[in-house]
């Protein structure tokens, strides 16, 4: 069977109010070639049936068992990890949107640039109404200025990235540890300026509920920069 050019990874726990046009934007996309790993770490809404009424066969549904909280969101992005068979994965969180080019962009750049093994990108911040109100404008530094970057801030909106399928894990709950990694294993990552997703503020997301790198005001844990 073959294997698509590009997995895209959602996990979600109780986002049945936005994860219906967060699966919309992915089945838009104008690259077809892929597959939709979504999964749903324990809900008790209605997000298994929002999920569930998308016929799509590129969706892969995953139930992984009852919710076991905040810290154990890593194991549930490498779960997630272990089901993509894509060359690429594109991460897209259960409350954020995808321009429609998104992947299209990303795959066109990592096929391009060789040596790159991460990019990111711009975005529009929304609010609960899908309103913009504002933008974050990521500039393309050369790759090895990130590991300086990171020392003080997170540069990557952890919506817009996609990397390359060679065995890379989430080490803890932060996407922030993620990219530290990619650092430390002197994998070469980078932002693009391209608008990639439009990245929601969500005050009952997980990460909000937990007090942990709040989305309120973005935070400055994704300052402009």
């Amino acid at each position: 069977m073959k294997k698509p050019k590009i997995s895209v990874l959602t996990t979600v726990y109780n986002e049945d109010v936005f994860i219906k046009e967060t699966i919309k934007s992915v089945l838009a996309q104008t690259f077809k070639d892929f597959e939709y790993v979504i999964i749903d770490d324990g809900s008790t809404d209605n997000t298994k049936k929002v999920i569930k009424s998308f016929k799509d066969k590129r969706i892969k549904y995953y139930y992984a068992g009852k919710n076991k909280g905040f810290k154990n969101l890593a194991n549930t992005a490498n779960f997630g990890l272990s089901k993509c068979n894509g060359k690429y994965i594109a991460r897209i969180d259960a409350d954020d949107i995808c321009f429609p080019k998104r992947l299209e962009i990303q795959y066109n750049y990592l096929e391009k640039n060789k040596s790159i093994f991460m990019i990111g990108g711009s975005c529009d911040i929304i609010d609960q109404k899908g309103r913009v109100i504002d933008e974050i404008i990521k500039k393309s530094y050369p790759s090895i200025l990130y590991r300086y970057h990171l020392l003080n801030s997170n540069p990557f909106i952890h919506s817009s990235v996609m990397f390359r399928n060679k065995g890379v894990l989430y080490p803890s709950w932060a996407d922030f540890y993620f990219y530290i990694r990619m650092v430390v294993e002197k994998r070469k990552i980078k932002n693009i300026p391209q608008k990639l997703v439009q990245y929601r503020i969500n005050p009952h997301g997980i990460v909000s509920k937990e007090g942990e790198v709040s989305k309120s005001k973005y935070s400055s844990f994704y300052k402009k920069s």
